[in-house]
């Protein structure tokens, strides 16, 4: 094994103890507050919540930035599949909970269209406009055969 390939490595388990380092802290008082936030009522906790969840993205596109590096499709696999599931589950409670609590309701609602305007803003900030439009428009396309 030559030095470079050795420093490759270090740097990925280095970035990858960042990652998770970061989003252990950021991820769980995240958690914790905006489940707190749904369960008193309380749009305060709540948006706290949110807000951390929202600067653990940011601090994971700061770390990616400072490793060199983007996110792994594993990453990318994760958080979509997180975000999927949680607002399938917001629409389910809200659905099926008798007397759900309009806070609770604009709560969720407020989080996941902040969460979603984040992500379309990372994009945008990340590859441009025209290459933002070329990605998605891409996919469309390739889903629909053309």
């Amino acid at each position: 094994m030559n030095d470079n390939d050795r420093a490759h490595r270090i740097a990925r388990l280095e970035r990858r103890l960042a990652v998770m380092t970061h989003w252990g802290l950021a991820g769980s008082f995240g958690m914790a507050f905006l489940l707190s936030g749904f369960n008193a009522s309380d749009w305060t906790c709540g948006l706290l919540g949110y807000a951390l969840l929202i600067g653990g993205f940011v601090g994971h596109v700061l770390i990616n930035h400072y490793f060199d590096s983007g996110f792994h499709a594993g990453e990318v696999a994760l958080g979509l599949v997180l975000f999927g599931l949680f607002a399938l589950v917001f629409v389910a409670t809200a659905l099926f909970t008798p007397q759900y609590s309009r806070v609770n309701l604009g709560l969720g609602l407020a989080g996941f269209s902040v969460m979603a305007l984040v992500l379309a803003l990372y994009l945008i900030i990340r590859y441009g406009t025209r290459g933002t439009w070329n990605m998605v428009h891409s996919l469309w396309y390739r889903r629909a055969g053309k």
